[in-house]
């Protein structure tokens, strides 16, 4: 009698492997999912700060860069690692409409420095590929679209003009002819002047 009842409980805890199993293969593909055509329609852009400035001071975060919050900043304090202090993804090329990726007007970069005496920044705005999730795992490949040196000695907005024409994109079809507007840049000076309060795409 004991080993039938036994038997009954293992019956009964393999069901409920096999359930939870089915159950957590289940809310992992619809969550992927989900997370992959959110990703289509706005993808999770990157702010990268390779200076670790916020181990000086907490208030000095990469994604102060391009919050749209001219209350925060980022601050050059330490020196970079890399070949640049900053990366930023700001957005993509095209909104999804109606199953159509339709190019977005960009016009231009609004670049907001703390103050008159923030030194010189060296900007390189980048076209970068924007990814098939479902696809590929790799790196994106940047396309250069130019490079400028910022004097915001006269005023604290320096502005970037952009014109690149584009055309529709069928959904099915991302992210062919899609691209995500990013910019890289570098103060030669460390130091609590090197501040920015935002970096600004405008239609």
């Amino acid at each position: 009698m004991d080993f039938l009842k036994l038997k009954a409980v293992s019956k009964i805890w393999a069901a409920v492997f096999v359930a939870g199993l089915a159950f957590s293969n289940y809310y992992l593909y619809s969550t992927t999912k989900s997370k992959l055509e959110s990703y289509k329609s706005e993808p999770p852009f990157l702010r990268f700060d390779f200076t670790d400035s916020y181990l000086v001071d907490r208030s000095s975060q990469a994604p102060y860069l391009a919050d749209g919050n001219l209350d925060t900043e980022w601050r050059k304090l330490r020196p970079s690692s890399m070949k640049m202090d900053f990366d930023l993804e700001l957005k993509l090329s095209h909104r999804l409409k109606s199953g159509t990726y339709v190019p977005t007007n960009w016009k231009g970069l609004n670049i907001i420095a703390c103050s008159k005496n923030t030194p010189p920044l060296s900007l390189k705005i980048l076209e970068r590929e924007a990814i098939n999730v479902d696809k590929e795992s790799r790196l994106p490949d940047d396309t250069e679209y130019s490079s400028v040196v910022l004097d915001f000695s006269r005023s604290e907005t320096a502005t970037v003009y952009l014109k690149k024409d584009a055309g529709p994109v069928p959904q099915k079809e991302y992210p062919h002819g899609i691209w995500i507007w990013a910019v890289q840049g570098i103060f030669e000076k460390i130091g609590p002047d090197s501040c920015i309060k935002d970096i600004q795409l405008f239609e």
